[in-house]
Order: C-alpha cells, then structure tokens, then sequence
C-alpha cells in the first residue's frame, strides 16, 4: 500500500511540473521552449522572425537553444548561439512583440 501511495505521489508531482511548461514549436529546425503555458498566445513576433533578428547579431552563430518566456516583465525569445571555433556562446534575447534586441551578452 505505501508502494503504490509513494508511486502515485511522485507520478503526480511530475504531472504537475511537466503542466507548468508550455508546448515547444519547431521552427526552421529549431526548437523553441515555451517558459509557462499561453506565452504563444501573447507573441505577436513569429519566431521565424525572431530567429533572423537573433542570428543577425552573431554572425555564423548556430542556435543551440531557444525558449519563450518573460523576463523582467518583457515577454522574450532568448536565444543561445554559438559561433565554431568561439570560445562560450552569446546570449541574445529579442521582444517578442516589437523584435527589439533588449539584451546580448557573451558568456564565456
């Protein structure tokens, strides 16, 4: 009985933390983690889009990772693109409703 209790327990606890994130698209080969549920209702920038943007900053970057999701109350496209032969990747996140870059770091 306390098998079967521990069991459910732990199914529903990741249940819930699998319900927290959204569904990822893939775009261009890419695939684009939504933070938290609804985010892709809120993005008026495609992220077909969003993708050019980023890349335009990082000359022959490649995107390892990418994810939807609110930061500092901004809704973003962040973006990790790494360059071969570059030590590190460069951070780049882009508004996902006015295409602005609002941030781009190099994390070594």
């Amino acid at each position: 009985m306390r098998f079967k209790l521990a069991t459910l327990l732990i199914a529903m606890t990741f249940a819930a933390g699998c319900a927290s994130h959204g569904t990822p698209r893939v775009v261009n080969g890419i695939t684009i983690k939504e933070d938290k549920v609804g985010l892709w209702s809120r993005a008026t920038l495609p992220p077909d889009s969003a993708i050019k943007i980023a890349l335009a900053r990082v000359p022959g970057g490649r995107i390892t990772e990418a994810e939807l999701e609110e930061e500092d109350g901004r809704l973003i496209y962040s973006f990790e693109i790494k360059v071969a032969g570059k030590d590190g990747e460069d951070e780049v996140h882009v508004d996902a409703t006015t295409g602005e870059v609002v941030k781009q770091v190099h994390e070594g």
